[in-house]
């Protein structure tokens, strides 16, 4: 054997050996997906990064200047509420908020002490519950300080209310030229404690800023009236999500935040106010089995997708019943497999989904790991991205995440976030 052909026979096995170790870790990288493992014997599942949670809240209360009441509505809009309030408080949030008694009684079940308040309109039924959880109530019209008043007295004890006025919303609140004199009243009420005054302000991600400006505005003249009154109570709120990094003004003595504790910024408010939140979600699946069709021929209920060429469709283990929006079919969304970007084809099934892998240098296996939200290595999909895409907001892509798909936990704490009065 020659020397120049003794050296390209080295070469070679040297570039099989490259090959072969490129191949290993790709395989690797599908099979360990971002380098989590879900639970055992889950197709599916959802990933929640309390550490984010934390560093969220704390950049929150950092950019806020003012106590943070951390909203954990509708199960911690699909997080898991209980976890979500934990690491929230631990990173600097003073209170939490939910929308009726059943989840106030929920937090206090999981062991959590904080000050809750019950941002939502509640019934007659509701309001001893509400007492039993050591919760405020949010007075929407007159007929709740009676409401709140006969709990009190039921309960023996002064409990406390948040008033709220309606500045636009026309869903919960008093119309402001009732507010003063109900704030008078509550005030002189026996068993009934004001916490708080408050409103919400709708339009806080319009183009147009000058609609939520009246609104603050409007807010604003009552607080100044209720001040000079010596009515004022401590906590002052109107600032949600989007409004608290949008406008300064509408901070007052607290801002609540839900979505954004979460990691999600509301119309890229966050971002342009120089507040980089990290998302907390992630969503994952795993390959069932992968499946080569020839070009020509039509995939999925409807025939919705068919091969322009000979393709390689890899099926995931999720479907919307799991949560993953219908709305994906078709509509050019992707999951990541090895950090790489595959299209979903056909339709979203109830159990499944389908992705054209025939990009990948190597076909996946049952068992790897695709990422529908969250990193795989260079790989990122944002939940805005895919909530864009099914034409939903946010919020009802995250709320939506069905009760089979399994939760998995990253970032808890050993020790317990420190005990905080049930005060309002």
């Amino acid at each position: 054997m020659t020397v120049r052909r003794a050296r390209r026979g080295a070469a070679a096995t040297g570039d099989a050996d490259e090959a072969r170790r490129a191949e290993g870790d790709f395989r690797a990288r599908l099979r360990e997906g971002a380098g989590f493992e879900g639970p055992p014997g889950a197709r599916a599942w959802a990933e929640l990064d309390l550490d984010a949670v934390r560093a969220n809240a704390r950049r929150i209360r950092r950019s806020a200047g003012v106590p943070l009441l951390a909203v954990v509505k509708a199960d911690g809009y699909g997080h898991g509420a209980p976890a979500v309030a934990r690491a929230a408080l631990e990173g600097g949030a003073s209170r939490l908020g939910v929308a009726t008694a059943a989840e106030a009684l929920a937090l206090r079940q999981a062991g959590l002490t904080a000050p809750v308040q019950v941002l939502g309109s509640f019934l007659d039924s509701e309001a001893d519950l509400i007492a039993q959880a050591e919760a405020s109530f949010t007075l929407h019209e007159e007929q709740d300080l009676r409401r709140v008043a006969a709990a009190a007295w039921r309960a023996g004890r002064a409990l406390p209310v948040h008033l709220k006025v309606d500045v636009g919303m026309g869903r919960h609140g008093v119309d402001p030229r009732s507010a003063a004199r109900l704030l008078a009243e509550a005030q002189r009420c026996p068993g009934v404690r004001v916490a708080g005054l408050m409103t919400h302000l709708p339009c806080a991600g319009a183009p147009d800023p000058a609609i939520s400006r009246e609104q603050i505005s409007a807010f604003a003249r009552l607080v100044a009236w209720a001040r000079r009154e010596g009515l004022c109570p401590p906590q002052v709120h109107a600032a949600a999500s989007a409004a608290l990094f949008r406008f300064p003004e509408a901070r007052f003595t607290q801002v609540r935040s839900g979505i954004a504790v979460l990691g999600l910024d509301p119309g890229g408010w966050a971002a342009r106010a120089d507040v980089h939140l990290r998302p907390a979600l992630s969503l994952r699946a795993r390959v069932m089995r992968t499946r080569v069709v020839a070009r020509g021929v039509a995939v999925g209920y409807g025939g919705r997708w068919t091969a322009r060429r000979p393709s390689r469709l890899a099926l995931l283990g999720i479907g919307y019943g799991d949560g993953l929006p219908y709305g994906l079919s078709g509509r050019g969304a992707h999951a990541l497999l090895a950090g790489r970007r595959c299209p979903i084809v056909g339709t979203v099934m109830m159990d499944y989904a389908l992705v054209d892998a025939s990009d990948l240098p190597r076909a996946p296996r049952p068992g790897d790991v695709a990422t529908l939200v969250g990193r795989d290595g260079e790989g990122r999909i944002l939940l805005e991205e895919q909530a864009r895409k099914a034409g939903l907001i946010p919020y009802a892509f995250a709320t939506g995440l069905g009760k089979r798909l399994q939760r998995v936990v990253r970032g808890m704490q050993l020790s317990p976030p420190a005990r905080v009065r049930r005060a309002a």
